[in-house]
């Protein structure tokens, strides 16, 4: 006879997802640490609720809503183990809509399942225990038939044991300290998903993404206006945290020493004050005391304090030029040599070469990626914000900007125009003709998606005018890397093995850089040409990565940086992008710290076009600047420190002694004010209200 009582239930469950918890959190991260208290204690609470949620009603009603609740949960932590392995990154509830879309690549989706199936078995063995329980020893009744005293009874105790479990797990989190991004900070105060899933588990997490995304948990900041701000002068030497360094000094040199009586002077040329990138209509006082909006306020008050950056040697040096923007699909510095990739290499070492660049993965892979390049904005876990984007205005979008000085600007992506939708983004951002498959782009063999095919088709639209602003989101460098799965890889796989013959690669790394090279003759392609109608060394090229190549397998990434980085969460991040034009005479090199989200106001300035470097998240590289890297746990990197908020480890670049006191939380303050603020610019539309 079955077993009809609630014991079991109040037993399995929460063992059930504490073990979810544990076997996910171990192929995920490799090991369990003490961290593990937080996911096992919040998964054992949510099992108690489960337990109770299968227990008020007939016995059949019960098994439905257990089995249901409980295969639902399995397959989400599956899927969250097949989404990170693919992508390194995990699934938000705001991208399952889209999860679709990214799952059309089935041939990634299964090879993911088949390498992983040792652990999906894993994380499918508490659903498998439970249909055997329930078929041959226990049964969901509502307790023992007939006895309301029982019934009531053990719902009490549930419901008693739930809560006291979720009191205790609360508790727990004190225990860690409450300093910032320990589990207890996380838990009541920033969401940051990386964090909250290593150290809180999926039950909170999901939980907490869930609040997220429905607004109710944005970590509001208020700023405050303490005095009219001068939106025109700023001080040289005055960095983006406020820091003066060697102000005495500075002064002393920019004004001379006036000590000496006037005949031992001996005159010198006045040295040109610095012109700082803004907009001088921007009164940013007056916008904060025009408005009852406290959003508009906040912000309005934390830019006033943002310090610009400032014209250059390079302002203006490509002004006038025809511009080809390239987001190069998961292009790393690492696949580009000059035997094989010859254009690329050209690009990213014959111009302006930047080799202190990181291009951080962010939550939602490449869109977001392409969102912080294009749009020099931090992007939001909670939300699609490339897609929030394209109903606000954006007066700095590459393609509006430069519209405004009479150029045509045109903007192609070679893949399904429904991935990723970018037919209201990018026609928002000034790109007034866009084509993609599906979306006015027809190519002869579309399903090879060739960046070099899609150029050879789109060139004769783009070229005719003058000048042109092309931009271009590639994709033949897309997983997967492989000779069976990718045509691409196969196409250019002799060229790629002959180039490469010295290299000892294995296929799938010589499949990824046989991949890239579509990309390769894709820009070759259009340079000739360019070159043949006499209009290349007007023409601007820009190439930036969205992010590295995740679809890797383990180790192959090391085997193109030859070394090891993959375990590395800054290393493996580390990238370069390229500015070329054949005008320049040599190359520049710039070791300055930088990132994705400065590359905007970098091709702005060597536009000489006209911006307000403060309303950017980003800044101009090659400008007097405080070097930043912001990564998606909101670890950073500055050019003193890099400090990793998963381990709390702090590595010094600088003698110890020389970083001031109280600077890691500061920069850790100044790192959540730059994500919060690019956020809330997008969801008030702000750019809408400064420029009316």
């Amino acid at each position: 006879m079955k077993n009809s009582g609630f014991i079991w239930r109040v037993a399995f469950f929460p063992i059930a997802i504490i073990y979810l918890e544990v076997v996910f959190h171990g192929f995920i991260y490799g090991n369990i640490d003490m961290n593990i208290i937080y996911p096992v204690a919040f998964g054992g609470a949510a099992g108690l609720v489960l337990a109770l949620l299968c227990s008020f009603f007939h016995r059949i009603a019960n098994a439905i809503i257990g089995y249901v609740l409980f295969t639902g949960i399995t397959v989400y932590y599956v899927a969250q183990l097949v989404y990170y392995k693919i992508f390194r990154t995990f699934l938000s509830l705001v991208s399952i809509g889209g999860a679709g879309d990214a799952m059309n690549f089935k041939s990634v989706m299964f090879a993911a399942i088949r390498s992983n199936w040792y652990a999906i078995a894993l994380l499918m063995l508490p659903l498998i225990v439970l249909v055997c329980m329930n078929v041959f020893f226990v049964s969901f009744e509502r307790y023992k038939k007939g006895s309301r005293g029982l019934t009531i009874k053990g719902i009490a105790v549930e419901i008693s044991a739930a809560a006291i479990m979720w009191a205790v797990s609360v508790s727990l989190l004190g225990a860690g300290g409450t300093g910032a991004f320990s589990p207890y900070e996380l838990f009541h105060g920033t969401y940051v998903l990386e964090l909250s899933m290593n150290k809180l588990g999926v039950v909170v997490t999901t939980a907490k993404d869930f609040i997220a995304m429905a607004g109710g948990d944005s970590g509001a900041k208020t700023f405050d206006m303490d005095e009219p701000a001068d939106t025109v002068v700023a001080e040289l030497n005055m960095t983006d945290d406020g820091i003066t360094d060697d102000t005495e000094e500075s002064s002393q040199a920019a004004a001379g020493d006036n000590s000496d009586t006037k005949s031992d002077i001996t005159e010198e040329p006045e040295e040109e004050m610095p012109v700082p990138q803004v907009d001088e209509s921007i009164d940013f006082y007056k916008l904060y005391s025009s408005t009852d909006d406290e959003t508009l306020k906040s912000i309005s008050a934390y830019l006033s304090k943002v310090q610009p950056t400032y014209k250059d040697e390079y302002t203006g040096m490509f002004e006038g030029y025809n511009v080809v923007f390239v987001t190069a699909e998961s292009l790393s510095t690492y696949g580009i040599s000059k035997e094989a990739t010859p254009t690329l290499y050209k690009i990213y070492h014959e111009g302006f070469e930047f080799t202190n660049f990181y291009n951080p993965l962010w939550y939602h892979s490449t869109i977001d990626g392409e969102y912080t390049t294009c749009l020099s904005q931090y992007p939001a876990s909670s939300k699609w914000s490339f897609e929030e984007s394209g109903s606000t205005y954006q007066p700095y979008a590459l393609g509006n900007i430069l519209n405004k000085q009479g150029y045509q600007s045109f903007g192609y992506h070679d893949f399904d125009a429904t991935y990723y939708d970018r037919t209201t983004t990018h026609p928002n951002m000034g790109y007034t003709t866009f084509r993609a498959i599906g979306a006015g782009l027809d190519l002869t063999c579309y399903t090879m998606y060739s960046d070099l095919e899609c150029m050879e088709t789109v060139y004769e639209e783009f070229s005719a005018a003058d000048p042109f602003n092309m931009y271009f989101m590639s994709f033949s460098g897309h997983l997967p890397y492989n000779y069976d799965l990718q045509y691409l890889c196969l196409k250019n796989r002799e060229e790629a093995e002959a180039a490469l013959a010295d290299k000892n690669y294995s296929d799938e790394a010589i499949a990824y850089v046989a991949a890239q090279i579509e990309l390769d003759k894709a820009l070759e392609y259009v340079i000739n040409k360019l070159d043949e109608e006499g209009r290349l060394d007007n023409t601007l090229f820009i190439v930036a990565p969205d992010h590295y190549p995740y679809g890797l397998s383990d180790g192959v990434y090391n085997e193109l940086a030859g070394m090891d980085i993959e375990y590395d969460d800054f290393e493996l991040h580390r990238n370069q992008f390229g500015i070329w034009s054949s005008s320049m005479t040599e190359p520049v090199v710039v070791d300055t710290l930088c990132s994705s989200v400065d590359i905007l106001p970098t091709v702005l300035n060597l536009l000489g076009a006209d911006f307000d470097s403060r309303l950017l998240a980003g800044r101009n590289i090659l400008s007097v600047r405080e070097p930043l890297v912001i990564f998606a746990d909101q670890s950073f990197i500055t050019d003193k420190v890099k400090y990793n908020t998963g381990t709390g480890e702090v590595t010094y670049l600088v003698p110890e002694e020389e970083v001031p006191e109280g600077y890691i939380d500061q920069v850790l303050t100044d790192v959540q004010n730059r994500l919060y603020i690019s956020d809330e610019i997008i969801n008030s539309d702000y750019f809408a209200y400064v420029f009316e």
